[in-house]
C-alpha cells in the first residue's frame, strides 16, 4: 500500500514536472510569437517611417501653404497635409492658363472658388467641400436644423501613402487629384441632343503636371490636361492636330481669410455680382442674403472724410503690355479713383507696371494683372474676372485679360461683319451661353473694336485727320480699361446708362466733356461718332459717370458700427435709383435678342434717350457714306479689300440702328425703385403709343420701303475679297446684296413676331398700353405692302415680303408657344395680303409671278392648318 502511495506520489510528481515543462516551453512559444508580432510591430512602424522617408527624400519639396513632393525621376507628387490642416476650410480656385479659343476656353478664364477641407477617415483622406448656399440664423431655433437634406459633396477619397514619424503629417497621392477632374469638372458634358464637342478623353497617359509653385499663402498646381479624340470633328489653325487638344489648367489652394471682413449686401437697384445666398430661417417674401462682391478697403483715418486705405487695390501692367500702351492704361485704370472719392478713399486703386525681370509671372494669384495677347481668334477685346470668399463676397483676386484686336483696326470681316452682316440672335445667344450673364466673357472689346473700325471707315470717307484718328484710339482704350477694371470691381454692366443725354445734347462737346457720354462706362454703347466736325465731342467715355461715382459709394464708403444704422445708411444712397442718372439695367434686364427684356431703354449698341431719333440720323449718314467709299477707299495698286471691309461695316451699323428700333415696339419700362421712394414712378410703364408708332414708322422707312437699301449696291461691281491660297473655295465671291439685306430685315421681324412680344402686346393693354395688337400688325403689313402694291415689286421687297408671310403662316403652327389673339391677327393679316395680291398691279413678269406666289402660300397654308 505504502509503495502504491509512493509510486502514485512519484507518479503524480513526475507529471506535474512535465506539465510545469510543458507549460515552460508553451510560455516560451507564446513569448516567441509576441516577440515576433512586436517585432513584426515595430517592422511596420519602421517601414511606414522608412516608406514617408524614402517618399520625401527621392523628391523636390515645394514648401508653402501646402507642401508637395515630387519625384526627381518619375515626377510622381504626393500632397502632405498636417494635422492642424486637417479640418480646416481652405479656398479652392482655378483658372485656365492657356487653351486654344475654338474648344471653349481661354487664356485667364476664371473658374469658381470653393471652399474645401481634408478629412481623415480612418486609412483614407476625404476632399469635402462646404455648401455655402444657405444661411440659418443662430439665434433661431430652426438653426439647429441646419445642413438638413443639403448635399456637401466628397470630391475625392485618397489613400494615405505614407505616415511621418511624429504621426503629424500624412501623404496623399496628389497625381490622384490634381491630375484628375476631382477638384473641378474640366470637360463639361454635351447637353442632351447636342453633337459631340471637341474635347475627346481624358489621356491618362500624356496628361502631366507643369509646373508647382508653393507660397505662405497660397499653393499653385499647373496640369496640362490632354484630351484625345480618334474621330475630330474640327480644325482649326490654333489647334493644328485636334486629336489632341491641351488645357493648361492652375489649382490654387490658398487659406480663406481672417481679417473680419463684413459683407454688403445686395440691393436690386444697383449692379453687384454677387454671391447668393438663400436664409432659411427668414420669414419674408424674398429671404435672400446675397452678397456683393467688393474688395476690403478700410481708412487709415478712420476720421478723416477722405483717406488714404490701408492697402490699396493694386493692379499690375503685364510686361506683355506694347510699351506704347502703358502710359494710358495706367491712367485709365487710375481713374476709378474719381469713384472712390466719392466712396471717402483717396488713391485707392493704384496701377503698377510689371518689371522685365520679375521673379513672379501673371498667372500668380498673388498679383491683379492687366494682361494683353494677340490670339489668333479672339474671344474678347476685354475681359475683366475676379475670385472671392465665398463665404463673404470678397474679392480676393482678380485680372484683366486685353486683346490686341480690341484697339487696332484689324478686322475679320469672316467673323463678325461678312457672314452674320451684323449680330444676329444666333451670335448673341452663343456669347450669353458661353457664360456673359456669369461674368464669364464680356463683349465689350468686339463691340469696342466694331464701334473703332466704323469710326475710322467714315473718318476716312469723311477726311478724318490723322491727330483725330489717334484720338479715337486713345478714348477706345481707355473706355476698354475702365469697363473692364470696374468687372473686377465687383460691377456688373449697365446696359441702362446710354441713355443719359438727348441726341440733341450728344453732338454738344462742352456738355460731353463736363458730364461724359453715357452714366457709365459698364456700357455696350454705339460710338458717338457726328457727321459735323463742329458738333464732334467724345467718341465714349474716359472717365467714370455718375451711376459709377454712385455704385461705388454703395459698395465700398465704409460701414456704420451698428447694424441697424448701416442699414439706414446703404438704403438713403439706394434710394436714388429713380434718378435718371443713375437707371440702371444688367444683361438679364437688355433686350440684345428677340424676345427678351422688355425696356428698350436697357439695351446694347443704342445711344441717347431717344434711340429711334438717334438710329434715324445715323442711317441716314450711314446712306449718305456708303456711295463715299468707293473714291476714298480705292487705292493704285491695292486690292479691293479696304473698301469691302468698309461696306461690311457701314452696313452692319445700319443693320444694328434698325434692330435697335424695334424694341420700342410691345416695349414696357420698369422702374426698380421701392414703393414711397422719392421720384419712383409706376413699377411698369408701356411705351407710349406715339413712341410705338414713331418706331413703326421709322422702320417703314429704313428697314422696309422700297428704296430703304439703294445705297448698299453704289459699291457693287468693286467688292471683291482678297485671294489668299484657296479662301474663297467654299463659296462664290460676288456680293450677296439680298442675303445680307434680308438677314437684317429678318432680325427685325425676329422680334416685331416673337409670341412673347406679340403676347405683351396684349397683356400690357391691361395697364396702359394704346398700341393695340391690332394696331400694330395692320402698321406693319402696310409698311411692308403697300408702298407697292399697285406697282412693280423690287427683288429686295419680295424676299421681304415672302419671308413676312412665311412668318405670319408660322405663327399657326401648333408646336410654337403662340397665343390665340395672336393667331387670329395672323390670320386675319393673312387674308388682307391675298386681297391685296389679288388686286395688286403687276407691270412685269416677275411681280406677277411673286404676287401669285404669294396667294398660293397663303391658300396652301391656310388649308393646312
Amino acid at each position: 500500500m505504502m509503495k502504491k502511495i509512493i509510486w502514485t506520489t512519484v507518479l503524480a510528481l513526475g507529471l506535474a514536472s512535465v506539465i510545469s515543462a510543458q507549460d515552460v516551453k508553451s510560455e516560451k512559444k507564446k513569448s516567441r510569437k509576441k516577440n515576433k508580432e512586436a517585432e513584426a510591430v515595430q517592422g511596420e512602424k519602421k517601414k511606414d517611417e522608412d516608406k514617408y522617408a524614402d517618399l520625401t527624400k527621392k523628391c523636390k519639396a515645394y514648401q508653402g501653404y501646402y507642401t508637395i513632393y515630387r519625384d526627381t525621376t518619375t515626377g510622381k507628387s504626393y500632397l502632405e497635409i498636417s494635422s492642424d490642416q486637417m479640418d480646416k476650410a481652405f479656398l479652392y480656385f482655378n483658372h485656365i492658363t492657356d487653351a486654344p479659343v475654338e474648344v471653349g476656353y481661354f487664356r485667364g478664364s476664371y473658374g469658381g472658388s470653393k471652399v474645401l477641407k481634408f478629412h481623415r477617415v480612418f486609412d483614407r483622406i476625404e476632399i469635402i467641400q462646404d455648401n455655402t448656399n444657405f444661411y440659418y440664423d443662430p439665434s433661431t431655433e430652426l438653426s439647429k436644423s441646419a445642413g438638413a437634406n443639403i448635399n456637401d459633396p466628397v470630391l475625392a477619397s485618397e489613400k494615405i501613402e505614407a505616415t511621418s514619424k511624429d504621426k503629424s503629417k500624412v501623404l496623399i497621392d496628389a497625381d490622384a487629384v490634381f491630375l484628375s477632374e476631382k477638384f473641378q469638372l474640366i470637360k463639361f458634358p454635351n447637353s442632351p441632343g447636342s453633337p459631340p464637342g471637341p474635347l475627346g478623353s481624358l489621356s491618362a497617359s500624356k496628361t502631366r503636371i507643369e509646373s508647382v509653385k508653393s507660397y505662405p499663402k497660397n499653393t499653385d498646381v499647373v496640369v496640362a490636361y490632354v484630351y484625345e479624340n480618334s474621330s475630330p470633328n474640327m480644325s482649326s489653325d490654333a489647334i493644328e492636330d485636334p486629336r489632341n487638344i491641351t488645357v493648361h489648367y492652375q489649382h490654387s489652394l490658398l487659406p480663406l481669410p481672417e481679417d473680419n471682413f463684413k459683407p454688403r449686401y445686395d440691393d436690386p437697384r444697383i449692379g453687384y455680382f454677387t454671391t447668393q445666398v438663400n436664409d432659411m430661417t427668414s420669414y419674408e417674401a424674398a429671404p435672400w442674403r446675397d452678397m456683393i462682391h467688393r474688395w476690403k478697403l478700410e481708412k487709415k483715418d478712420a476720421t478723416a472724410a477722405i483717406s488714404e486705405p490701408v492697402e490699396p487695390i493694386v493692379y499690375w501692367i503685364e510686361n506683355t503690355t506694347p510699351k506704347e500702351f502703358r502710359p494710358i492704361i495706367k491712367e485709365a485704370c487710375e481713374r476709378w479713383n474719381i469713384a472712390f472719392e466719392k466712396a471717402g478713399f483717396r488713391n485707392a486703386v493704384v496701377c503698377k507696371v510689371q518689371p522685365d525681370d520679375a521673379d513672379w509671372d501673371a498667372g500668380d494669384i498673388r498679383y491683379n494683372v492687366l494682361r494683353w495677347t494677340s490670339s489668333p481668334n479672339p474671344p474678347f477685346g476685354g475681359y475683366g474676372p475676379s475670385f472671392v470668399d465665398p463665404r463673404t463676397g470678397q474679392i480676393l483676386g482678380a485680372d484683366v485679360m486685353l486683346e490686341l484686336v480690341a484697339i487696332i483696326n484689324r478686322v475679320n470681316a469672316q467673323k463678325i461683319f461678312k457672314s452674320a452682316a451684323l449680330m444676329t440672335d444666333e451670335m448673341f445667344e452663343s456669347v450669353f451661353h458661353h457664360g456673359e450673364k456669369d461674368h464669364n466673357q464680356c463683349m465689350a472689346g468686339m463691340l469696342s473694336n466694331m464701334q473703332y473700325s466704323y469710326a475710322l471707315t467714315a473718318g476716312k470717307a469723311n477726311d478724318m485727320s490723322e491727330a483725330m484718328q489717334k484720338e479715337v484710339a486713345k478714348q477706345l482704350l481707355y473706355r476698354l480699361i475702365l469697363h473692364e477694371v470696374g468687372h473686377t470691381l465687383g460691377l456688373t454692366h449697365n446696359m441702362h446708362a446710354s441713355t443719359l443725354h438727348s441726341p440733341a445734347d450728344l453732338k454738344n462737346p462742352q456738355l460731353l466733356e463736363r458730364e461724359g457720354v453715357c452714366g457709365s462706362v459698364m456700357e455696350y454703347p454705339a460710338f458717338n461718332y457726328q457727321e459735323n466736325e463742329k458738333e464732334q465731342g467724345l467718341f465714349c467715355d474716359v472717365k467714370p459717370g455718375p451711376y459709377d461715382l454712385w455704385v461705388i459709394e454703395y459698395g465700398y464708403s465704409p460701414a456704420a458700427e451698428d447694424n441697424f444704422k448701416e442699414k439706414q445708411r446703404l438704403d438713403l444712397i439706394a434710394s436714388r435709383s429713380a434718378e435718371p442718372r443713375l437707371a440702371y439695367g444688367n444683361d438679364a434686364d437688355d433686350m440684345r435678342t428677340s424676345g427678351h427684356g422688355i425696356d428698350p431703354d436697357v439695351n446694347i449698341y443704342d445711344l441717347s434717350n431717344d434711340p429711334v431719333k438717334y438710329g434715324a440720323e445715323r442711317c441716314d449718314f450711314d446712306q449718305r457714306l456708303l456711295p463715299k467709299l468707293k473714291d476714298k477707299l480705292i487705292n493704285n495698286n491695292e486690292s479691293y479689300e479696304d473698301l469691302l471691309q468698309a461696306y461690311y461695316i457701314v452696313t452692319s451699323d445700319y443693320g444694328t440702328h434698325i434692330r435697335v428700333m424695334t424694341r420700342q415696339i410691345g416695349g414696357v419700362h420698369y422702374d426698380r425703385a421701392f414703393s414711397g421712394q422719392a421720384g419712383a414712378k409706376k413699377p411698369l410703364e408701356p411705351v407710349s403709343l406715339e413712341k410705338q408708332k414713331e418706331a413703326m414708322s421709322a422702320l417703314s422707312k429704313y428697314a422696309f420701303a422700297p428704296d430703304a437699301f439703294n445705297s448698299f449696291v453704289t459699291t457693287g461691281n468693286y467688292l471683291l475679297e482678297k485671294r489668299r491660297g484657296f479662301s474663297h473655295y467654299s463659296e462664290s465671291e460676288d456680293p450677296k446684296f439680298h442675303d445680307r439685306i434680308l438677314t437684317m430685315q429678318k432680325e427685325c421681324l425676329s422680334h416685331l413676331l416673337h409670341p412673347a412680344v406679340l403676347r405683351r402686346i396684349t397683356d400690357s393693354k391691361a395697364y396702359g398700353n394704346q398700341y393695340g395688337l391690332d394696331m400694330m400688325m395692320t402698321d406693319l403689313t402696310n409698311g411692308i405692302f403697300m408702298a407697292d402694291s399697285k406697282t412693280t415689286v423690287n427683288t429686295v421687297r419680295q424676299n421681304l415680303q415672302v419671308e413676312y408671310v412665311t412668318r405670319l403662316l408660322g405663327l399657326l403652327d401648333p408646336k410654337k408657344d403662340v397665343d390665340y389673339v395672336s393667331e387670329s391677327m395672323a390670320v386675319y393679316e393673312l387674308k388682307r395680303i391675298d386681297s391685296l395680291m389679288a388686286t395688286g398691279v403687276s407691270p412685269d413678269t416677275l411681280t406677277k409671278a411673286h404676287r401669285d406666289r404669294l396667294r398660293w402660300m397663303i391658300k396652301q397654308g391656310l388649308e393646312n392648318k
